[in-house]
């Protein structure tokens, strides 16, 4: 059967359409099934899945949401998943875009057909192009299933709210890779007159039996035109400039032909594309961008019938342009530099954000280094400076130093460093200079004058910096050491038996101390600060001290007693008149062990103490006991380990 078509071209008729109507009557349905090859509009659906685990809602799929890595007829929204299809399944990490965070979604469509995502989309423009799409990737690795899984089929669909299929096509078997691929599929189609709203579907319906793993990710509805491209000063890449550019900053747009009536709308966005705006005016083929000092702004061109653009979901859009505009770095005014015959000028310090500076001047001076010098100043390096520097920007700046070059000063100290005694003084010198400054100020007669009194209290470094009239500087520095002076103390006397030794406890602190100790018998060391005695008599250590470095001299004494036996009264009279009053054992307090215990007649403890310095006062739980012998007992135990025991009666009298 053959079928011709004659097209009778009217007053609102032209080639174009005419061609095209024919074209769209014996073009193949698999061939109308192919993704846009022109540009697109902003997506009136946008499914991304956001940028973390979410559930869809349930009039959106058919599949069951597991969670994790999903089960045989479930789904799972997430941005990483490790280990699933029993460890068969590739690594998951990031969607399609690889946007921070950004999840997809994964459905186990093993053995289950179903609807995998499903939404009605409305106030759509009738005969308009449109593309329904998504990106998809086949998880199964080629061990999964045993090495033959039932590879994923998916199928898009565009129907009309009453049921009719108004687009169709399919994925065909999703082949397993080496890696997971994402790869956009979908379909395109003529919006019918006189429909508006439509009803879009993602499905599956796989073989029987392991396998049908696939993740799904953008998925998308928008308007299909031809191709419309955006330029600015005839390139597509983006611009960066200074402040105060010169470039004309004329954006172009072109596009393929596919409207009947085509009209054009330029569009800005200050936040980097999240929202755009229209360029009230901007609605020719150019535009051109108003001058700014700063900031980034995007541009972009809207093409659209113009019976439709008044809708967003019936227009496409160009590619955007970058224009970034960036601030002149602060430009200094003029200043001037004091140079100081005979010494070094640091210019000043470049910008931390340039990325390349030049300092020129008189007698051919350039220096490209962070910290430029000029070296051992002379009257004839007088003149002007110039810093120029570059930035990551583009921009540059140029800033001018006029350097005057004025007699200099040159300090000089009598003394660098002086050493004085704890309390004293040193007068410090300086010369060479009209004005002086010390620091720090404290503990000097006055910080302003060239011979300062210094009485500081602990080793001070001291800065002198002198000046002239014409403000050239010079300085220096003068340590002053603070010596500590003589201390010296032998400790406390000590009690021991005949036969027993004592450490003697002294402290001898100051800055080079000469010390010993006299006599020097009965001694371990004299030249030690504790030594050990062990006197057989009565004896009285004396500890002599001498600072070397004049910071004082002197000494001090210690008693050593020795005790030949223990005393003990035998007899007291506890009535508090100040003689006699209490029972004591007097005896060396080097003692590694004591013990005194009391009784009465009865043998019953009055008294106990293990404090050789102890005593009993005649009471027994705060009661004056009777006039009357009472039984101690004594145990000591010496430094040597000697044990000595006394037992005896002792009188109570009134």
């Amino acid at each position: 059967m053959k079928i011709i078509l004659t097209c009778h071209r009217g007053a609102y008729m032209t080639d174009k359409i005419c061609f095209a109507i024919c074209c769209l009557l014996f073009v193949p349905f698999g061939l109308q099934a192919q993704l846009c090859n022109g540009n697109l509009g902003d997506p009136v659906v946008n499914v991304t899945f956001g940028v973390k685990s979410s559930k869809l809602p349930a009039s959106a799929t058919s599949f069951d949401y597991s969670g994790g890595c999903p089960g045989k007829g479930t789904y799972s929204v997430t941005n990483f998943l490790l280990g699933c299809g029993d460890h068969t399944w590739f690594l998951l990490a990031g969607d399609h875009t690889q946007d921070e965070g950004g999840a997809y979604m994964i459905v186990n469509a093993e053995s289950t057909p179903g609807v995998i995502y499903t939404d009605t989309v409305h106030e759509l423009c009738g005969n308009t192009n449109y593309q329904f799409a998504a990106w998809i990737t086949n998880v199964m690795q080629p061990i999964t299933c045993g090495g033959t899984p039932v590879l994923p089929n998916i199928n898009f669909t565009v129907e009309t709210l009453s049921g009719t299929i108004l687009a169709s096509n399919s994925t065909g078997n999703i082949p397993v890779t080496a890696d997971k691929v994402w790869k956009q599929y979908g379909v395109s189609f003529v919006m019918p007159p006189n429909i508006n709203d439509v009803k879009i579907i993602v499905q599956t319906t796989p073989g029987y039996g392991c396998g049908s793993a696939f993740a799904i990710d953008d998925i998308t509805f928008a308007m299909c035109g031809p191709a419309i491209k955006a330029t600015l000063d005839t390139s597509a890449e983006p611009v960066n400039v200074c402040a105060g550019y010169s470039n004309p900053f004329i954006l172009g747009a072109s596009f393929e032909p596919g409207f009947t009536d085509p009209v054009t709308q330029w569009q800005n966005s200050v936040d980097s594309g999240k929202t755009w705006k229209n360029i009230t005016g901007a609605t020719s083929s150019t535009y051109s961008i108003p001058r700014r000092d700063s900031g980034m702004v995007l541009y972009r061109i809207l093409l659209a019938e113009r019976s439709n653009m008044g809708s967003a979901k019936c227009w496409i859009t160009s590619n955007f342009i970058v224009t970034n505009v960036h601030p002149l770095p602060a430009h200094l005014a003029p200043k001037s530099i004091r140079g100081c015959l005979g010494k070094d000028v640091i210019l000043p310090y470049r910008s931390d954000i340039a990325t390349s500076a030049l300092w020129t001047g008189p007698n051919g001076y350039l220096s490209d280094n962070s910290l430029s010098i000029v070296p051992n100043v002379q009257f004839s390096d007088t003149g002007l400076y110039q810093l120029a520097q570059s930035y990551n920007s583009g921009c540059s700046t140029l800033d001018s130093f006029y350097l005057g070059v004025f007699p200099g000063v040159t300090i000089s100290i009598n003394k660098p460093e002086a050493s004085i005694c704890q309390g004293k003084s040193v007068v410090l010198s300086a010369a060479g200079g009209e004005q002086y400054q010390w620091t720090p100020s404290n503990d000097l007669s006055s910080p302003t004058i060239a011979n300062p009194v210094a009485s500081p209290n602990n080793t001070t470094i001291y800065n002198v910096a002198i000046s002239n009239v014409f403000g050239c500087r010079d300085s220096a520095w003068v340590k002053v050491s603070v010596l500590q002076n003589l201390y010296v103390n032998a400790g406390p006397d000590h009690n021991i038996n005949l036969g027993d030794s004592v450490i003697l406890n002294a402290t001898v602190t100051g800055t080079l101390v000469d010390f010993f100790w006299s006599p020097a018998t009965f001694i371990n060391d004299s030249h030690l600060v504790t030594p050990t005695v062990y006197p057989t008599e009565d004896a009285v250590y004396t500890l002599n001290a001498n600072s070397t470095v004049g910071c004082g001299s002197g000494t001090s004494s210690a008693k050593i007693k020795v005790f030949r036996d223990i005393f003990i009264p035998n007899a007291f009279t506890p009535n508090d008149d100040g003689r006699n009053d209490k029972f004591q054992v007097t005896a060396a307090n080097n003692y590694k062990q004591f013990k005194l215990l009391i009784f009465n007649k009865w043998g019953k403890l009055l008294y106990s103490s293990a404090n050789i310095n102890s005593y009993w006062d005649g009471r027994y739980k705060s009661e004056l006991q009777a006039t009357g012998a009472y039984v101690y007992y004594v145990e000591i135990r010496t430094a040597s380990n000697k044990k000595i025991i006394r037992k005896g009666t002792v009188m109570l009298l009134r």
